[in-house]
């Protein structure tokens, strides 16, 4: 029964984007009430990776933003209520957070993103009910660079699945048979600069309640699966020609944690094509090893995008660097770093981008250990439609 339905699943997905291909099968509802609207991208990249004692060249998808296809069916059923609903898939091969120097060629795999039905009241906020974004989904990730889908908050989206080598004689050193803060020590990246996730509680079973917008503000509120809940404020607004958006989220985990989560960022784009972008999230610990400390992260961009650079679309670079601090058990203390480079080309008449980055990791602990730099550099194009 499992491999027929993923059998459909491909087969709808593949037929979807084979009618967007040809424009020979317009999408069109089966009722006349309801407007539907085919969206998706396909998002390649090539990756190379370097860990200190070997490298490899990866043929990935870029988990900042990942192949994708859904289908938004909307219907105006008053002038103060639209009801809706959405229905993504996501698709990977070789995920760009997970490919590792043991393992290159991951199959792809179709997942649902959204499945959900939602009620949107024009002076009321919007219901959704089903598999769709928490309150927090993104909450340290907000950016207005035009780079973030090659860069941003959640570093270990490209490179994520490496392991730091140890120079001083223990090589990659899976498991050191400790635990910090309740996790088990490893120096996997992705392990390291996950911790504490820029994303929130992500995309879950859920209901979610979001209030109409005033004066920039909206607030958000979800509760899903697990006993999992959050809340959230956001704010987007223009000023003299210069953009701010940020979002600032608190969020439950549920069962089996023993935390709660924060989060926050915030994005400023000016009129003369400065921006500025910063991250920030921790991990607000019930219980403590002593001498121990929550865990962190914060994180800064800085940015600059022009319209005029190329007549083919909009030019945009920016430098980012950020600091994950992890909790402290059994006297092991772990401070991670990244950095990296981002630029990213508009080509505004083919819903494309070209993009190329490049992110150096770092990680210092106090067990004596001699990590070598894990460095990353990928470039790659996404057409959306």
């Amino acid at each position: 029964m499992q491999n027929s339905v993923q059998t459909i699943t491909v087969l709808t997905a593949a037929l979807l984007l084979g009618a967007t291909a040809a424009s020979a099968l317009p999408i069109k509802s089966g009722n006349d009430k309801v407007q539907v609207k085919l969206y998706g991208e396909v998002n390649r990249a090539v990756m190379y990776a370097d860990d200190g004692y070997q490298d490899k060249i990866f043929h990935v998808d870029n988990t900042n933003s990942e192949t994708r296809v859904g289908l938004n069916g909307e219907v105006a059923a008053a002038d103060y209520l639209t009801v809706g609903s959405s229905l993504e898939l996501k698709w990977q091969a070789n995920p760009s957070h997970a490919v590792s120097m043991d393992e290159e060629n991951i199959s792809g795999e179709f997942s649902e993103e959204l499945v959900e039905v939602y009620f949107d009241f024009k002076n009321a906020g919007k219901f959704s009910i089903g598999q769709g974004s928490m309150a927090s989904d993104g909450a340290s990730e907000v950016d207005l660079s035009g780079t973030d889908i090659v860069g941003n908050s959640g570093v270990a989206d490209v490179g994520g699945g490496l392991k730091f080598y140890d120079a001083a004689g223990s090589g990659y050193g899976d498991d050191q048979g400790g635990t910090i803060v309740g996790e088990t020590f490893k120096r996997q990246c992705c392990d390291l600069f996950n911790r504490i996730t820029s994303d929130g509680l992500g995309k879950r079973q859920r209901v979610r309640y979001e209030t109409p917008s005033f004066a920039g503000f909206t607030l958000s509120a979800a509760a899903g699966t697990e006993d999992t809940a959050d809340v959230a404020l956001s704010y987007s607004g223009e000023f003299g020609g210069n953009q701010l958006e940020a979002m600032a989220a608190w969020s439950n985990p549920g069962e089996g944690s023993d935390y709660a989560q924060l989060n926050a960022s915030a994005s400023l784009q000016l009129n003369f094509g400065l921006n500025l972008t910063a991250g920030f999230g921790t991990h607000d610990m019930d219980e403590l090893p002593t001498n121990g400390d929550d865990p962190v992260f914060t994180y800064g961009k800085i940015g600059w995008k022009c319209d005029q650079m190329f007549s083919v679309g909009s030019t945009a670079v920016s430098v980012d660097y950020g600091i994950y601090k992890n909790g402290t058990a059994l006297n092991i203390e772990q401070e991670a770093t990244a950095i990296g480079v981002q630029f990213v080309q508009e080509l505004s008449d083919y819903s494309t981008q070209l993009y190329a980055g490049s992110r150096s990791f770092s990680l210092e602990d106090n067990t004596g250990a001699d990590y070598e730099d894990i460095s990353v550099v990928m470039a790659g194009a996404r057409l959306s439609f």
